[in-house]
């Protein structure tokens, strides 16, 4: 069974590298994108259809509450965004809390969003088999 897409999106280089690496391992096909302005574009114009969406909003200056809530109208009721979120965007970004599926707070641990990722496809398979009966 092939595993669903994953749309991951960070601007620092680093990061992006070693977040598409560790997905990939875990037998994700990833598309990694550079900035959430980048994603939007790619999502409006349908060049990636994902089953959830990763974003790293530290060094993105789009990553602001409304560039994320663009991104939230984009995206359907059943794709999950993960945000994962540095002490200083956590008080801007908190009132988008209860819109994302998850919220991780940095520093970074490779084995909570792996955890995460790994949860939410799963129910979100779960949900899409029980509304199809």
């Amino acid at each position: 069974m092939t595993k669903p897409e994953l749309l991951l999106i960070a601007a620092d280089g680093h990061t992006r590298a070693l977040l598409l690496a560790e997905l990939q391992e875990a037998g994700y096909n990833v598309v990694a994108l550079p900035s959430l302005e980048v994603a939007l574009a790619a999502l409006a114009t349908s060049r990636v259809n994902p089953a959830l969406v990763l974003l790293d909003t530290q060094g993105d200056p789009r990553a602001d509450p409304r560039g994320i809530g663009q991104l939230l109208n984009f995206l359907e009721d059943d794709i999950p965004l993960v945000l994962v979120v540095g002490a200083y965007d956590a008080y801007a970004l908190a009132p988008l809390r209860s819109r994302v599926a998850a919220w991780l707070p940095r520093p970074l641990r490779i084995a909570d969003i792996l955890t995460t990722v790994r949860r939410l496809l799963k129910k979100n398979h779960e949900d899409t088999k029980t509304r199809s009966f």
